[in-house]
């Protein structure tokens, strides 16, 4: 059986039968729990958000039987490899189709802090004329990406068509499309030192965790705008916390947090220098479109035996 916990319309269900010659049962996870627990235990391949399993899907089960489980989300650092080893059964990801929403929410994050647009709403919510705040451009500008994947390689692409200049950080630095330079991640800090937009997009693992710390805001310029939009554990918040308020850098644009929601408490919430989304820059009417694609493609190469795109290493987490 193949079981989707995630909705998935009626219309691409059927876009999979026509490719494939199978089905595709569906039980949403949050709207019949019970049931869909049940049935993961019985599926061979199951389709499935990363919500229920941050919501603890396998440790409600004493057993599955799956082959492959195909994630709609890229970040799946709560999967329980060590299970999923054991049981054989293959992970892969819908890697690289949500690059174009991404990194536009990316670039849409650098041009409000460029142009000051969360400034000017405030000023605009209290009926206020204010032609005094100062703006800028990108033009010019060097944006530092930590990550030089799919997302990544596409912001640097739409940064380029900005006239900025731009750096990447990667484990392994190699030639990169409409990269000027790739730095060692071990030398980060002094990407870090000479770029005016830091942007991290990488997964989070064992290595990535709390990879941008105090020492890489230490590093950063007092005019550096940072973004995150990977996930929130990969920087230490408190740290850039205590960044924003000593004003060791200008502002920080933040998608994902360590807690999410984002507690009531926390004064991320009320600094003048930060804009705040939640967890929204992969979201794209577009990409459970594409991910069925992707999911029919991919289903048809399970049955041959062949490798699916984008599986995970599941010793390595990505």
């Amino acid at each position: 059986m193949i079981l989707s916990i995630a909705d998935i319309p009626a219309d691409l269900l059927e876009m999979v039968r026509e490719k494939t010659g199978e089905m595709i049962t569906v039980c949403e996870y949050r709207d019949n729990t019970e049931k869909a627990l049940q049935l993961v235990q019985e599926a061979e391949i199951l389709i499935t958000w990363a919500y229920p399993v941050n919501e603890g899907l396998f440790h409600k089960i004493d057993d599955f039987k799956l082959g492959w489980i195909f994630s709609l989300s890229v970040g799946v650092d709560q999967m329980p490899f060590d299970r999923l080893k054991k049981q054989g059964t293959i992970l892969s990801t819908i890697k690289g189709l949500s690059r174009s929403n991404v990194s536009e929410h990316i670039l849409s994050m650098m041009l409000a802090f460029s142009r000051q647009l969360h400034k000017n709403f405030r000023s605009q919510q209290k009926r206020m004329w204010d032609a005094s705040i100062p703006v800028d451009e990108l033009t010019g500008k060097t944006l530092c990406i930590v990550g030089t994947g799919s997302i990544g390689v596409e912001t640097a692409k739409k940064a380029k068509a900005f006239g900025m200049r731009v750096i990447g950080v990667n484990r392994h630095p190699r030639e990169t499309p409409d990269f000027d330079m790739v730095f060692d991640v071990r030398d980060r800090y002094s990407a870090f030192a000479i770029a005016d937009y830091i942007v991290v997009v990488v997964p989070l693992t064992d290595e990535t965790y709390h990879m941008i710390d105090e020492k890489s805001f230490d590093a950063m310029k007092n005019t550096a705008i940072f973004i995150n939009a990977s996930r929130g554990d990969v920087i230490d918040e408190d740290a850039l916390i205590e960044a924003l308020v000593t004003k060791k850098i200008a502002g920080a644009g933040l998608d994902v947090f360590h807690k999410e929601p984002l507690e009531n408490e926390s004064p991320l919430w009320d600094m003048e220098n930060v804009i705040l989304t939640p967890h929204r820059a992969g979201d794209s009417p577009l990409l459970i479109v594409r991910a069925m694609e992707l999911f029919a493609e991919s289903l048809l190469l399970y049955r041959k035996g062949c490798k699916v795109p984008n599986q995970i290493d599941l010793d390595k987490g990505y």
